[in-house]
């Protein structure tokens, strides 16, 4: 059941002390309304309220008036608030995909991999999808941060200020007005824009931004007790025929037609002792949070253009006063409270995730202190296990447990079964394009064993069907278990001076299982076994069939702490795989190159690093690759690559196929931040290359001296679709190429 700490301020504290005597016989109300990045208008108002002896006695707020006047609510000044919105990262709240660095590894190889945004799933054969676009899961870190732990409350009339928050219950289309509870939480629900953030849920019912239905809540705050109400106006007016032109004009305005409905509705049922104060924030947009310090500024003109009304509202300086010394004492006495240990973590757990799992990473204990920043560290944690439609944290006291940390997880809703969708595109404007679509279908938590079971199909040059099983072996899911079957068809070119020459197709079937180990987070050890048959079928000219089988066992290693795998600006990642092999052929003999050997027993090795380092907006990004296999004859079977945008520049796609491969690049990228909606930053790079490589068919001939060096120079944008770059390479075989790659990982 829930717990709520009651007002954290004593009976006898200032602002209890204030002598009816002493106070204004009037009460005043302040009514916030919403609007987004706008709302930066309501800090002047307040400012200027403070710096003129105006006490408020009730605060109502929508949307953004919720989140100033929540604030306000708890004793926070307007410079306080002021510094807060300035020194958050209002973009952060606009992504709540968890971060690359963040996941653990397998989670890291499926988004590269699978790297459209869309979410949806699947339960008893019914397509679901998300609630919204976005989850709140990050906007809700924004709320933490910004007014750090606030216990629940009994009542917000308990708070320094009165307050109420206003939403809309999205199943009826009512107003909601929450006036107790998890105060963070209801300031969240008033600004969840419908379609945009996931509903709140509060009581059972799904709550949404208040605008809908209350705007500007000046009934609310005079049904509070206000005899004269301060209402602040910062709804947009609805756009003329001239700027609606596109379909996202028509979406806002109307969006702008059912919030300033209800807004007017309420501006004309102000009282005359009523005062409305509408900002001249004409050139500040909903998302524009980089311009929030010209909305402070009018903010503060608007209110002083109606002086002469509010003036009439100053309080006595003694009033004022024991006003001011009550709201410092209550922020006081939240800032204690903040400071003391958690006596009690507790997880309400709604998933299949293990608790033990969640708590572990969780990682805070009782006895443990924690801040706004550690708590919201805490919950990324968590949802950083990728299994989570939300995490949210609040905390509650009461006499008989003290003080504890109460978290609850909410499993997708879209689940839980998934589809994960992955699109690539390469193109070097000659005959050899490739264009690649990925699809994976997963099963959760298969018959209640926390298994997970895939089914993998990819189109393109390489196809491939493929069916896997994962099952964790231990609560905390160190160890695991995975199962694999895969049937691939890939059309393999060989060139000849960078022309295509000749054409070969594989066909193979291979079953592997394999015990591993999540060492970390990031870092992984496998070890298995694998079994593979297939054919090699070369062009009528050469008369090419080769039926062939391969056993093997071996060793993975891989750890990676890549913030990106495209564009890293940070992170290291090393692979390496080594498998003894012992291979099946039917003999045959190739025209130049020989006898390929019918049997042979080999060790097969991959080395591959890759390393950022950034400063400031400059990055470096150096790639080393080792592969090969310790035998003296030719490999149709254990082969590696060479050839395409930063694989050795100036190929075409892999131009170069070899049992023996060295590589090395080292890739300078330049960071110019583009603002897109909402402010969020878009990163276009720029950048330039040297490499050098090679690859051979016998380790005999393996020379530095017979490396090919290669350059190349491109722009790239991290976008929905993935990395897109347009790039030209050359290389010192008088080879030029240019490039344009989507959703490939290089």
């Amino acid at each position: 059941m829930p717990k709520v700490l009651a007002n954290p301020i004593e009976d006898d504290s200032p602002l209890s002390l204030i002598d009816a005597e002493t106070s204004p016989h009037l009460k005043v109300g302040l009514a916030l309304s919403g609007g987004g990045a706008k709302g930066a208008a309501h800090v002047g108002v307040l400012r200027y309220l403070e710096a003129n002896n105006i006490a408020i006695d009730y605060i109502a707020g929508t949307s953004i008036g919720a989140y100033v006047g929540g604030l306000y609510a708890l004793g926070y000044s307007a410079d306080d608030i002021e510094h807060i919105m300035l020194n958050l990262d209002w973009t952060s709240g606009f992504n709540d995909t968890v971060p690359r660095r963040a996941l653990n590894h397998h989670d890291k190889q499926d988004t590269d991999r699978f790297n459209l945004p869309f979410e949806f799933g699947s339960i008893d054969g019914v397509i679901l999808l998300p609630q919204g676009v976005l989850r709140g899961q990050t906007m809700a870190n924004l709320y933490i941060l910004s007014a750090g732990v606030v216990p629940n409350q009994n009542s917000f009339d308990d708070l320094a200020i009165p307050f109420k928050a206003i939403a809309t219950d999205i199943a009826t289309g009512e107003i909601v007005i929450l006036d107790s509870g998890n105060l963070l939480t209801a300031m969240q629900a008033s600004a969840s824009v419908p379609g945009i953030l996931q509903p709140v849920e509060i009581n059972g019912q799904y709550l949404v931004d208040g605008g809908m239905v209350s705007n500007m809540p000046a009934d609310t705050v005079r049904k509070m007790g206000a005899d004269i109400v301060i209402a602040i106006d910062i709804g947009s007016d609805l756009a003329p025929k001239e700027e609606l032109q596109d379909s996202f004009a028509i979406l806002g305005q109307l969006s702008t037609m059912m919030t300033r409905a209800n807004a007017v509705s309420q501006i004309d049922r102000l009282q005359p002792q009523d005062i409305l104060i509408r900002p001249d924030i004409s050139q500040l947009g909903t998302t524009d949070f980089n311009s929030m310090p010209l909305g402070f500024k009018e903010g503060e003109l608007a209110a002083k253009a109606h002086k002469d009304q509010l003036f009439k509202l100053k309080s006595t300086a003694q009033h004022f006063s024991q006003y001011q010394a009550g709201r410092l004492a209550y922020k006081q006495a939240l800032f204690t409270f903040q400071q003391q240990a958690i006596d009690v973590v507790s997880v309400i757990n709604n998933t299949s995730t293990k608790t033990e799992k969640i708590v572990n990473t969780l990682a805070v204990k009782a006895g443990d202190s924690i801040n706004a920043r550690s708590l919201v560290d805490a919950i990324d944690r968590v949802y950083s296990l990728n299994t989570f439609e939300r995490v949210n944290a609040e905390v509650v006291s009461t006499a008989d447990e003290g003080k504890e940390l109460l978290v609850t997880t909410k499993e997708k809703s879209w689940g839980p079964n998934f589809f994960d969708i992955g699109f690539s595109w390469e193109e070097d404007f000659s005959d050899i394009s490739d264009l690649k679509l990925d699809l994976l279908y997963s099963m959760h938590n298969v018959a209640d064993t926390g298994g997970q079971l895939r089914f993998e199909l990819s189109s393109g040059r390489k196809k491939q069907l493929a069916t896997e099983y994962r099952l964790p072996l231990d609560p905390l899911g160190h160890y695991y278990w995975k199962s694999r079957y895969q049937y691939s068809k890939e059309e393999q070119l060989y060139f000849w001076d960078n022309q295509g020459s000749l054409k070969t197709l594989i066909k193979s079937h291979k079953i592997s299982t394999s015990l591993g180990i999540n060492v970390t987070n990031d870092m992984i050890i496998e070890l298995g076994i694998s079994a593979e048959t297939g054919d090699v079928i070369g062009p009528s000219i050469l008369d090419l069939e080769i039926d062939y089988e391969t056993y093997s066992s071996f060793a993975i290693m891989s750890y990676d702490t890549l913030d990106s795998y495209s564009f890293p600006s940070e992170g290291t990642r090393v692979y390496f795989k080594g498998g003894y092999n012992k291979d099946k052929l039917n003999q045959y003999t190739l025209p130049i190159i020989g006898d390929v050997f019918g049997d042979d027993s080999l060790f097969n090795y991959e080395f591959s690093l890759k390393h950022a380092l950034s400063f400031e907006q400059h990055t470096f990004i150096n790639k080393v690759e080792v592969s090969g296999t310790n035998s003296d004859n030719v490999s149709l079977i254990h082969t590696h690559k060479l050839g395409g945008f930063l694989n050795l520049s100036g190929l075409h796609k892999d131009a170069l196929v070899g049992s023996q491969l060295v590589y090395g690049s080292l890739v300078y990228q330049y960071r110019i931040d583009w603002q897109g909606f909402g402010g969020m930053r878009m990163p276009i790079y720029l950048g330039s290359s040297v490499e050098a490589g090679n690859v051979w068919q016998y380790k005999s001939e393996r020379c530095l001296d017979d490396l090919i060096y290669a350059a190349s120079i491109f722009v790239g944008v991290e976008s929905e679709f993935g990395p897109a770059v347009l790039g030209f390479g050359m290389n010192d075989l008088h080879h030029k190429t240019f490039y344009l790659t989507i959703g490939k990982t290089f």
